[in-house]
């Protein structure tokens, strides 16, 4: 053999130990690792199970209570000048001027645009008409003309209507966020980690649990706040009137529940004004019928408006304020108190609510209030900026494109800087944890939850929210059989996640889709309907359901 010979197997032989001798050392680590993993204890393995679902809770929890610190912040120094909080929300758009003395609101919901100004008591009527010419309010580049305004007076007497207002804020709020927490649970059990399901609601169970504690913290501080500015002005307390029959607002947490009987009661006041009914706004939705067909007819548009209203004038009706619990340790809805613990459903009487009494302050000052309504065609406007939106993404997922514009209307009203206080963004108020995170992960390959950003571009936020009712339509909700059936629960679960639609229907509060699914396949479409308006966990969903399904054929 020829020297070079000798020197190249040589060298081959020398290059191939050090591979040989990796590719050995790596797999006695893996067998070591899986020695490791075998010897582990029981604890051990259930402690990083404790880890790995808390970490993915926190992602929200962490994001959730930074925003809602914040906006508490923000509700005390408006409440202290206005006698209350007033904030923007995904249908309502609130603006004050730099020294907090001038309001405008923009009520999508309601149709109306009102501007607020406080004034002393000797202040003239000509200067605070001056004040209000000065303040115009522009819908859709068009600025309203305040001369056929409606106008009020009302004192900043920071009276108990006011109060109740704060604290039903603070309740609906909860449970939003409570809902979150049920749907981050959904998407652990649907990622097959293999924790047992038990164990993944008992740990969101316990996330919903601090926020009940949150939520009684921040009631208890709206009652100290409305307290302590009333002594300022010299303004007696409310007096406390008995009920002789109080209606049940007890909701359960596996066998207790925290109840705010002084801010919850069978009344509107309790009711989701989010999910309010929409008769005072129908001139403004049946506009909406024009974006699908573009005749401006006013025969149309009168058919839509009843359509519309029809669809959610019985939402007011309900009221968020009971709900039924699942016994594998998970919380659905609860009302929220700083006077008593109701266990289970049982019926509240004779409790005590507050009145609004008190006599008008001597030393508060006044709100004057211009309220008019929104031009007929504004809500057609903006709808028509998203059809072509709504069509492309629709044909993109197999959605249709009607539901996907009855839900653009009901979530911001065609807004797509509209914000909620989930919080989620945009055109179909996306959360970027859960809706977001998951079309991220399904649809993008993308391991991570969206930004707020991200979901305040329109065709990105419309793209999401298509996304995700596809992911709901094919995938959570596939094993029902039924268009119809499957499209009632869709729009329940976009809303309230695929695991509250089956504690609907399952015995004992299950949330398991695919035994929910037997069940709904014995029945017709119109049965399911009724029965998820009848057993869905919170009422808003409720309400929900009845908003997007009533107007989707304004968009056929």
């Amino acid at each position: 053999m020829k020297p070079y010979q000798k020197s190249l197997i040589a060298l081959s032989f020398i290059s191939f130990l050090p591979t040989s001798y990796a590719n050995s050392s790596l797999a006695f680590a893996e067998l070591e690792q899986e020695k490791i993993e075998m010897n582990r204890s029981q604890e051990e393995k259930i402690a990083e199970f404790h880890a790995y679902v808390n970490n993915y809770l926190d992602e929200y929890e962490q994001w959730r209570e930074t925003y809602t610190t914040n906006l508490d912040k923000q509700k005390v120094q408006l409440i202290e000048q206005w006698g209350s909080g007033d904030v923007s929300d995904q249908t309502t758009d609130v603006e004050y001027t730099q020294d907090n003395t001038v309001k405008k609101v923009i009520n999508y919901e309601e149709n109306t645009a009102t501007i607020s100004i406080i004034v002393d008591p000797s202040e003239k009527n000509n200067d605070i008409n001056s004040i209000a010419k000065n303040n115009t309010i522009s819908v859709d580049g068009q600025t309203l003309d305040l001369q056929d305004a409606k106008i009020t007076h009302s004192d900043i007497n920071y009276s108990a209507e006011q109060q109740n207002k704060e604290k039903v804020f603070v309740i609906q709020q909860t449970q939003a966020q409570m809902k979150e927490f049920d749907i981050q649970a959904d998407r652990l059990i649907e990622s097959q980690t293999g924790i047992p399901d038990s164990f993944i609601y008992d740990r969101a169970n316990n996330k919903k649990m601090h926020l009940l504690a949150e939520a009684q913290q921040r009631i208890s501080q709206i009652n100290k706040l409305y307290k302590h500015q009333r002594k300022e002005l010299g303004i007696p307390e409310p007096v406390l009137v008995k009920i002789e029959e109080q209606p049940t607002v007890a909701a359960v947490i596996d066998t207790a529940a925290i109840t705010d009987t002084a801010a919850v009661t069978d009344t509107a006041a309790a009711t989701d004004t989010a999910a309010a009914t929409d008769t005072a706004a129908a001139t403004d939705t049946a506009a909406a019928t024009d974006t699908a067909a573009t005749t401006d007819t006013a025969a149309t548009t009168d058919t839509a408006a009843t359509t519309d209203t029809a669809a959610t004038t019985d939402t007011a009706a309900t009221t968020d304020t009971a709900a039924t619990t699942d016994t594998a340790a998970t919380t659905d809805t609860a009302a929220i108190t700083d006077t008593a613990v109701v266990t289970d459903t049982t019926a509240v009487t004779d409790v005590a609510v507050i009145t609004d009494v008190a006599p008008k302050p001597v030393k508060a000052k006044k709100v004057v209030s211009y309220t008019i309504k929104l031009p007929n065609n504004s809500l057609k406007k903006r709808a028509i900026k998203y059809q072509e939106l709504a069509i492309q993404e629709s044909e993109r997922w197999n959605i249709d494109k009607a539901l996907v514009m009855a839900i653009m209307h009901s979530e911001s009203a065609f807004r797509p800087d509209a914000k909620s206080h989930v919080p989620a963004f945009g055109l179909m108020q996306v959360v970027p944890v859960s809706a977001g995170h998951d079309v991220n992960k399904q649809i993008r390959k993308i391991d991570a939850p969206m930004t707020p950003k991200e979901l305040y571009i329109p065709p990105v936020n419309v793209e999401t929210g298509t996304a995700y009712l596809h992911i709901l339509n094919s995938r959570y909700l596939s094993s029902i059989t039924d268009d119809q059936s499957r499209l009632y629960c869709t729009i329940a679960a976009y809303n309230t996640g695929a695991g509250n639609v089956a504690r609907a229907f399952n015995k004992g509060h299950s949330t398991n889709i695919r035994k929910a699914s037997k069940i709904i396949n014995t029945m017709t479409p119109d049965e399911v309907y009724s029965h998820l308006l009848a057993n869905l966990p919170y009422d808003e969903t409720k309400n929900y359901l009845k908003k997007v399904n009533g107007r989707i054929e304004l968009y056929k």
